[in-house]
């Protein structure tokens, strides 16, 4: 007997089915996938080199288990490189090392007491802005709590404003995703002052998912550079070398929050979690001690940036719209048009199926917030797509030649 209904896949794994398919059929590569590929280039050399030495060594605790046994200057030299923050001169911050990303999103909810009547504060449901991709709200699925969507909107640039967001109930957490996926959107200090003020008032925990810091705008403000400055704020932010350098297989992540909240997760993770390997902490360290690490950052960062200075004008020269500015470097968000090759497209299901049968254009779609009792619809794109090279670019001008688009 299944538990689970069948239907349960989620809009990504749902694509990479798709791709997965029609690749079996056409042969590698024969999709131009420019939506859910990972990063197409690898780790640094020295920083693999240094892993690979350390997996050598005899030394048996390496191949062991390391329960949560991060050693807190990893995780601080993780964050001050996302931040420029010292968490050593706050004494209220605590950190964790992680592996995986999502499952730790499962534990937030347990950590904020989900499915308990018992809970020290009333607030009873949980809160993530959108378009993203939805892991919290699968969590809570799951964990059969509720999770609601924080209203933006694109003539708002995707800004994450306090007056949206629903006045008859109270989050016990609300989740953020800054800079965004898929809006390439920016936090400024005064959006962070104006939700941390909100959350303190309606004793609301904060996280804020930062994966995409290799890649994002220098005007980006951290939520850690501000929240630091808090101490009556519960609040977590999350950092990730799977952009930062390349090493999105390796799964290693970074937690700096306010005491009581990393307490609580930390105890979930020691409960139900053992998983870490070793020698990944140990060669991170050596690396982010070398000049190289912020140097090859420094490139991964103006590759993605050189990538996308070409893939937005090929795709506004074929009538797409852009949704908001691309301040982050990865993504690129367009409006979903309403005509493809003369025929009239009412959902993203819609243009996705077409984009896909016509010209084998994989792409990602995602629905915003309702405007005028629509809600808005829109298209994801990632720089994952190698657009420096002169066949790619010939391939994918090609493609785009066979279809009409317009709005």
């Amino acid at each position: 007997m299944k538990y689970l209904p069948d239907w349960w896949e989620n809009l990504f794994q749902r694509i990479k089915r798709l791709v997965r398919e029609y690749e079996e059929k056409n042969g590698v590569w024969s999709s131009i996938n420019i939506a859910v590929w990972e990063p197409d280039t690898n780790p640094p050399e020295l920083l693999r080199k240094f892993v690979a030495e350390e997996v050598l060594r005899d030394v048996n605790k390496n191949h062991n288990y390391w329960d949560n046994g991060s050693p807190e200057w990893l995780n601080k030299k993780i964050i001050e490189l996302n931040t420029w923050v010292n968490v050593d001169e706050y004494s209220h911050l605590s950190t964790l090392l992680i592996p995986w990303e999502k499952p730790i999103l499962g534990m937030l909810p347990v950590a904020c007491w989900a499915n308990r009547s018992d809970s020290p504060v009333k607030n009873n449901w949980f809160m993530k802005n959108a378009p993203a991709y939805d892991v919290m709200s699968t969590w809570c699925e799951y964990l059969g709590e509720e999770s609601f969507i924080w209203p933006i909107y694109s003539y708002e640039n995707f800004k994450l404003k306090v007056s949206n967001l629903p006045e008859w109930k109270l989050p016990r957490m609300i989740l953020t995703v800054k800079p965004w996926n898929p809006c390439p959107v920016w936090a400024s200090r005064e959006e962070w002052i104006e939700i941390i003020d909100f959350c303190i008032k309606n004793k609301i925990r904060l996280v804020n998912d930062w994966a995409y810091t290799a890649v994002v705008h220098k005007n980006h403000v951290s939520l850690t550079s501000v929240a630091k400055d808090y101490r009556e704020l519960e609040w977590a932010e999350l950092f990730s070398i799977s952009k930062t350098f390349s090493a999105c297989g390796w799964r290693v992540w970074a937690l700096v929050w306010t005491s009581d909240f990393v307490w609580e997760i930390t105890k979930i993770k020691w409960n139900t979690d053992s998983w870490i390997f070793g020698p990944a902490w140990v060669w991170l360290n050596r690396y982010l001690d070398t000049p190289d690490s912020r140097l090859d950052n420094k490139k991964i960062q103006e590759m993605y940036k050189a990538r996308m200075d070409v893939l937005i004008p090929i795709f506004e020269s074929a009538w797409l719209r852009l949704a908001c500015p691309s301040d982050a470097w990865f993504f690129m968000l367009f409006a979903c048009p309403n005509l493809v090759n003369w025929e009239k497209v009412e959902t993203w299901e819609e243009f996705n199926s077409k984009m896909i049968n016509t010209i084998w254009l994989v792409w990602v779609p995602f629905v915003g917030s309702e405007v005028n009792w629509k809600k808005e619809q829109f298209i994801r794109y990632s720089a994952c797509y190698d657009s420096l090279k002169p066949e790619n670019i010939a391939r994918l001008k090609e493609a785009l030649s066979k279809v009409e688009i317009s709005y």
